[in-house]
């Protein structure tokens, strides 16, 4: 019997829905087993994990080994000269390093330094001095009442304490003839160590004062007392990484930069200027122990027209031809030119043109430029003073 049209057209249907099931199932098992990874990996990838080499953490230094008598004095050494090798130049001068202490304290012989107190001898000196009725004095003086910059109260009963606590409480003492002017000797001249620019810790105290009981007999460490001393003093032990320096209200919100927001008087100390330079009308900087005086107004027109500055300028070290362009140049690059009487500039920190912004470097010289012998007197510029200005050129 022959199968009617629409029966063939039904069959073939039928068959071609059962291949396209097939089809489609063939296509879903293929696409699984693509999916699962091979669990052996290729030799590359095994050979390449063979050879990575394993990583081994660095033993961690023994912190009794930075303690000890000997790593101290040298650390102490490093402080105070920059170098473990400090040697006069022909000016005079010892290096200065990070504690700036040659700059105004007399070391060695030949060394020209008469600001601060005589180190010479220290070590001796040190067991005397807590013996004098000068230092008993200071002594009950603030007894009942610390010392109101550094909050301690004298105490030292030994010779490496009072080093100890000359370092924190420059004021518990004062050597006669080294007192701020009109202190009577009662307040020192000497800044906190652990403050701006030179932030010693208290390890790096504990170093220079053991560089100091070490310092008259090369390689004899049998004096250096300095970490006992230390914890003795503030009945503690002395540990890598932490402070046992005064906090000062003035020091909470100090930075390392000079910003455009900052007075002139804020930017000063930030900057440390006041340690070294006398700058009228800055109460903080009413002494000047080493540099010479920022009345800018009056003495910058005058030093870019003096031979020794132009001598300078034919060497092309200098390049400033107008005040304004001398205060930068002095801050930026003081080595450009030393005022004459000033050393030759080794102790001038070199690093500014990163401590400070644009606009705060603009505000301070600009400041700077308004200051003369008459800055904060009671009396009325000269005629000279008024004649100079940032914009004027050498003559």
């Amino acid at each position: 019997m022959m199968k009617s049209r629409t029966e063939k057209l039904t069959t073939l249907w039928k068959w071609s829905a059962i291949l396209l099931s097939i089809l489609v199932v063939a296509m879903l098992l293929f696409k699984k087993e693509s999916k699962i990874p091979d669990k052996k990996p290729s030799p590359a990838i095994i050979q390449e994990k063979q050879e990575k080499p394993k990583q081994v953490e660095a033993p961690k230094p023994d912190p009794e080994t930075l303690v000890t008598a000997e790593a101290l004095v040298a650390a102490g050494e490093n402080i105070i000269y920059g170098t473990n090798d400090p040697q006069l130049n022909a000016g005079g001068r010892l290096p200065v390093g990070k504690g700036q202490c040659a700059f105004c304290h007399l070391f060695t012989e030949g060394q020209i330094s008469t600001r601060c107190p005589d180190l010479r001898n220290i070590e001796t000196r040190s067991h005397q001095r807590i013996q004098e009725a000068r230092f008993i004095q200071f002594s009950k003086k603030y007894a009942d009442k610390p010392e109101p910059d550094s909050q301690l109260k004298p105490k030292a009963s030994t010779g490496g304490e009072y080093l100890i606590e000359s370092l924190y409480c420059p004021s518990c003492y004062v050597v006669e003839g080294f007192g701020k002017e009109g202190s009577h000797d009662e307040i020192s001249t000497m800044p906190f160590v652990s403050e701006m620019p030179m932030m010693l810790n208290d390890y790096e105290m504990v170093a220079v004062v053991a560089y100091l009981q070490a310092m008259d007999t090369p390689g004899d460490y049998s004096k250096v007392t300095a970490r006992d001393d230390w914890e003795r003093y503030f009945n503690q032990t002395l540990q890598i990484g932490t402070d046992k320096r005064p906090k000062f209200v003035r020091n909470e919100d100090l930075t390392k930069t000079a910003l455009l927001e900052d007075s002139p008087e804020v930017m000063i100390e930030k900057m440390g200027c006041f340690i070294c330079h006398k700058i009228p009308t800055i109460p903080i900087a009413s002494i000047g122990l080493s540099g010479p005086e920022l009345t800018m107004k009056t003495l910058a027109i005058k030093r870019i027209n003096s031979p020794e500055y132009l001598k300078a300028v034919d060497l092309n070290r200098a390049r400033a031809e107008t005040p304004k362009e001398y205060v930068l140049e002095s801050i930026l690059d003081p080595a450009a030119f030393v005022v004459p009487g000033y050393g030759d500039g080794d102790g001038m920190p070199t690093h500014y043109g990163t401590k400070f912004t644009v606009g705060g470097l603009n505000k301070l010289v600009n400041f700077l430029m308004t200051l003369d012998e008459n800055s904060g007197k009671d009396t009325s510029e000269s005629s000279d003073s008024k004649k100079v200005s940032s914009g004027s050129k050498r003559d």
